[in-house]
């Protein structure tokens, strides 16, 4: 197992520990804080406090996803780096970091989510779907794209 996997292993119990269970859709959050914090650190070299903001679902189990980015990313509710918006379907989180001029959106990909539930409806586990979804090629389950941070000052 590479560095890198056992680091993605140990987020994702880090998130499970947070959340009370692990389940395909906290996995998806623990993805896209990784690929948050993947890109903005790079392009950042670690200045500045991360924020996000995601669009979800606010119902389960579209809101466990929230728990994943809360868990790999440290921007919270509580520490006010967390903003929380209802989406009817689509998921997308926005990140930027302060002092800085890159922002990043990720998108889940619409048809992953649906395979998803589909499954969870016809009685699939939580732990099988969350092994397919940390097993899934990135590309295959997110989107993303860096834009220019319109407000790079600090919050």
């Amino acid at each position: 197992m590479t560095e890198e996997s056992k680091q993605f292993r140990t987020q994702i119990t880090d998130a499970v520990q947070l959340h009370g269970h692990l389940g395909p859709f906290l996995v998806i959050g623990v993805r896209i804080g990784r690929v948050a914090k993947q890109i903005l650190n790079s392009e950042n070299q670690g200045k500045g406090e991360l924020y996000a903001s995601v669009e979800v679902p606010l119902h389960t189990p579209f809101s466990c996803i929230l728990d994943g980015v809360q868990s790999t990313t440290h921007c919270t509710i509580g520490n006010q780096r967390l903003r929380v918006e209802k989406s009817r379907r689509n998921i997308t989180a926005r990140f930027e970091i302060t002092e800085s001029d890159k922002a990043l959106a990720v998108f889940v990909n619409p048809e992953i989510v649906k395979e998803v539930t589909d499954k969870i409806s016809k009685g699939a586990t939580n732990e099988t779907l969350a092994e397919a979804i940390a097993s899934m090629p990135r590309d295959k389950l997110l989107k993303f794209s860096i834009t220019e941070n319109h407000s790079p000052e600090k919050r």
